[in-house]
Order: structure tokens, then C-alpha cells, then sequence
């Protein structure tokens, strides 16, 4: 299902959307807060985006392929909604973003986050929305403070790397 803010349209993923999955995901300067690091080949991203559909086809939402409104046929990334299933925090709503560095630096990410959580509070029943994020990716910390978010705590959910920041917003005012 699609859904629009002030300048973006986010839709959802289509399997044509593979080439594009892999551009942004297989990048490396869009994974440098990854400790996973990029999709090392097309067939990691054309598993993940078959996820992507799989939740879809399961939930009736998920992540979107963002697009500008003003230029609908470049995706310049993917964010939005996902069951996220966690040791120790369990079976959580998460939202996430990647964007492709051409559209960093415009508040795409917030614009997405706050379409994100108006979006969930609108049409899912969930107490809250987390976001995991890198301890030291201080710019995706200060975009899920802008939505809200308040620190819940830590996760150790990456072998050999320093815990996940936890943010969490309850959906419910």
C-alpha cells in the first residue's frame, strides 16, 4: 500500500526493484554503520527484497521503496515497518531506513521516520516502534530522537560487535 508525505512517495517493493535493493544495500558507504557490512552480490539483496515481499504478503505492510514525489521513477531508498524478532527484546515492531548517499543531507530519513510512525499509529495495533541502530551512527540516533524515539537500552545482537543502541516510541499518546 502506498503512502505520501510533504516530498516523498514510499510504495512498495516490486521484485523489479532487485537492481536497485543491491545498489543501495550492496554499497559500501551505506553500510559503514553496518557491522554485516554490504550484500556482497545481487543474490543477497534479491533474498532480502523476497523478504521484504514475503512480510508484505503477510502483514499488508513493510518496508517501502522511497521515492521522491517529484521524480517517482528513482528510488533513493528503502525504509519503513517491520516484524523484527530479537533475542532479548522479542518480537518487536522495528522501523528502519537505507538510503542511497545521492540523498543524504535532506531529511528524507525523518520525513520517512515521521511517515513511518503516523502510518503505525494510524493503521497497526502495536504498543511501540523501536529502532536498533550503531551506537556511534550519531546521525540515525539524532533522526529517531527528532520522531520521538527515547533510549531503551542495549542489544548484543551482532557477534563480535559493540551492542545496539535500542530507541524506543510508544505509539500510543
Amino acid at each position: 500500500m502506498d503512502y505520501e508525505t510533504e516530498r516523498l512517495r514510499l510504495r512498495a517493493p516490486v521484485a523489479s526493484d532487485a537492481a536497485t535493493v543491491f545498489r543501495v544495500y550492496g554499497d559500501p558507504v551505506t553500510n559503514q554503520f553496518n557491522p554485516a557490512g554490504p550484500h556482497a552480490n545481487p543474490h543477497v539483496s534479491e533474498r532480502v527484497l523476497q523478504g521484504w515481499l514475503d512480510h508484505w504478503r503477510d502483514y499488508g505492510f513493510g518496508i517501502w521503496a522511497v521515492v521522491e514525489r517529484a521524480m517517482p521513477e528513482r528510488v533513493i531508498g528503502f525504509g519503513g515497518l517491520g516484524w523484527l524478532e530479537k533475542e532479548g527484546l522479542g518480537s518487536v515492531l522495528n522501523l528502519g531506513y537505507r538510503f542511497a548517499p545521492s540523498a543524504w543531507g535532506r531529511g528524507f530519513a525523518t520525513e520517512l521516520g515521521r511517515g513511518a510512525v503516523e502510518y503505525a499509529r494510524e493503521r497497526l495495533d502495536g504498543e511501540a516502534l523501536f529502532g536498533l541502530v550503531r551506537g556511534d551512527h550519531e546521525k540515525s540516533i539524532r533522526v529517531l530522537e527528532k520522531l520521538g524515539f527515547a533510549h531503551f537500552g542495549f542489544l548484543d545482537d551482532v557477534p563480535d560487535a559493540a551492542p545496539s543502541l535500542v530507541l524506543r516510541l510508544p505509539l500510543h499518546r
